[in-house]
């Protein structure tokens, strides 16, 4: 068990149960939106918009989505472009023919691509908000977790420097007489671990900066500070409603449009389209005039086996959108009792943990200077409270990204930051 799940194990041990419910998270008076009681700090939408703009993985989404645009006009277009054919035989009698074709959709084959078309521009619509969101969703926890990284470096740091100051003390005590050998040893071996701990800690800060300055296109600069600046976000009443209108269902949705048309489509392409064609010219000195009408037979092969697979991926379509429905009913019900288990841990922890960890360090370093402690009971003392110090602060990023995680999953993440951003 890790330090935060010990430290959330305890906490949650000390929790009134019976107050964590729905209505934490869930009491919304509006319908079909997530509401909040306080948007995200200007300075922290100011920097993600920054990070939006000309990003790579933004610029590639809504190519995307002009790719589906085209691919809609493009469908609208005529099936069939009309033929000329001209013929001229120098014989003993001389010919001249022009003729004019063009094959007629009867089947109406531009109207059912161009309904498929529109419905693969809506899925593309959806994926777009999706991509939007995902990229909004990792700028923010690319920035949480640098500025996680960066105070348990910090605490690292003060930890050594704590470790470095009591090596020295035990050296004096040592030469007094105070301590004997064993104990020297185990304060050199204390500081020669929080020596390669603070090492450590710091390869993880330096990862966590480079890893920020990957996913912003520019090194950000006027970084805010968060820390304890979540936020406070309602469900709407309509649940069912709301789910709907999620990105991720109105993706499936769209695939159940695709392939229903996708039905419609093979059913036009079965439909028998004519060609006409008209012919006029001279032979010698006649003149020639002609109508031809050209049908083809579907007879050795009726297409009825397209339109069956079509119906099959139909079937398959719908039983995948109903599961991804309530996979997704089920993603926002679990990330929203997470998100109130750890914001009462979070807020337990503010109350008692913080204070307690302060009192602790300065209680046990007073008894171990006056000698009413041995160092090996101060060392891991001071081991167990620095591990607190430690979860508190992973605590804290956990909730974060449980917090990030829920604004992903019910698409809200774009208006905590109040960005609006647009999907053209």
């Amino acid at each position: 068990m890790n330090r935060v799940s010990y430290l959330f194990a305890i906490l949650l041990a000390s929790m009134p149960m019976q107050s964590i419910h729905a209505a934490d998270i869930s009491d919304g008076k509006q319908s079909g939106v997530v509401s909040f009681t306080e948007l995200a700090p200007n300075a922290l939408r100011l920097l993600i918009q920054s990070g939006l703009d000309r990003h790579p993985r933004m610029q590639a989404a809504r190519a995307a989505m002009q790719a589906s645009m085209k691919q809609l006009k493009a469908a609208q277009q005529a099936i069939y472009n009309p033929e000329l054919e001209i013929e001229s035989e120098r014989t003993d009698v001389n010919t001249n023919i022009v003729q004019l074709s063009q094959t007629i959709d009867l089947g109406d084959q531009r109207g059912a691509m161009t309904n498929v078309a529109q419905a693969e521009l809506i899925k593309a619509e959806a994926e777009l908000e999706l991509a939007i969101l995902q990229l909004q969703h990792d700028l923010v926890a690319s920035y949480i977790e640098r500025d996680t990284q960066s105070e348990l470096a910090k605490l690292s740091g003060e930890v050594l420097t704590l470790m470095k100051e009591f090596t020295k003390i035990a050296e004096l005590r040592y030469k007094t007489g105070d301590l004997n050998q064993v104990e020297l040893d185990l304060a050199r071996l204390a500081h020669s671990e929080a020596i390669l701990d603070h090492a450590k800690v710091l390869s993880k800060a330096v990862t966590a900066r480079e890893k920020m300055r990957a996913i912003f296109t520019s090194q950000p600069t006027n970084v805010p500070v968060l820390r304890t600046n979540l936020p406070q976000a309602k469900l709407p009443d309509d649940i069912e409603a709301f789910l709907r209108t999620l990105p991720e269902v109105r993706a499936q949705l769209a695939e159940i449009s695709i392939a229903r048309h996708t039905v419609g489509l093979r059913r036009s392409e079965r439909k028998v389209n004519p060609t006409v064609a008209l012919r006029g010219g001279r032979e010698g000195n006649e003149s020639l005039v002609g109508l031809t009408l050209s049908i083809p037979l579907n007879v050795r092969n009726n297409y009825s086996a397209e339109i069956e697979i079509a119906q099959q991926k139909l079937i398959e379509r719908e039983q995948l959108a109903h599961q991804a429905f309530r996979d997704q009913q089920a993603k926002v019900s679990a990330s929203t009792q997470r998100l109130m288990l750890l914001r009462q841990a979070w807020r337990i922890w503010k109350k008692t943990g913080q204070s307690s960890v302060i009192r602790q360090l300065q209680s046990i370093k007073k008894l171990w200077r006056a000698g009413d402690m041995s160092t090996s009971d101060y060392l891991v003392q001071l081991k167990q409270t620095l591990d607190t110090q430690v979860a508190g602060i992973e605590l804290r990023n956990e909730l974060w990204n449980s917090t990030l995680e829920w604004l992903l999953v019910t698409a809200s993440i774009d208006d905590w930051l109040n960005l609006n951003t647009e999907l053209n």
